[in-house]
């Protein structure tokens, strides 16, 4: 199992324990780690094929959490065939991910509830489960580099 694996599993353990015990500060944790684990999905995905093992860990530290987010943006949206639309929503959910992540870790006068963690959980299960089926197309892996900041011509 990967890291991206474990921090979605210990995303699932915080939502439950943090539930369970109302501690908003397991359920903060709990955002935070769903974020990551998909951050980490993606940045594992990316370096695993970079030729040099031992440069893979610093190749992964470029990564930057402002570009992730907007990647793959063809200009026409036409241009789009129905498998290419999966990235479409795979960015809404990182996206949305990340502001929930932030929230969580910057907005103190956020009360957060059940349905709060349960939605960041889902929405990291559904980018993992989404991922996981084009993650080897082309459209996929144009998608990877323009996360990593790569222009798309």
């Amino acid at each position: 199992m990967g890291l991206a694996d474990e921090l979605l599993d210990d995303a699932r353990f915080l939502r439950d324990k943090g539930i369970a015990e109302q501690r908003q500060t397991l359920m903060r944790r709990c955002i935070s780690t769903a974020y990551y684990a998909v951050f980490h999905l993606f940045v594992g995905d990316f370096v695993e094929h970079w030729e040099f093992p031992d440069q893979r860990a610093r190749l992964g530290r470029m990564f930057l959490h402002s570009k992730m987010s907007s990647g793959f943006a063809p200009k026409a949206k036409k241009l789009l065939t129905p498998p290419e639309q999966a990235p479409q929503n795979i960015i809404r959910d990182f996206s949305q991910l990340q502001k929930e992540r932030e929230r969580a870790d910057y907005d103190t006068g956020w009360t957060l509830v059940e349905t709060d963690v349960n939605r960041a959980v889902e929405q990291a299960e559904d980018v993992f489960s989404q991922w996981r089926e084009i993650k080897n197309e082309d459209f996929a892996r144009r998608h990877l580099l323009s996360m990593f900041g790569a222009r798309l011509d």
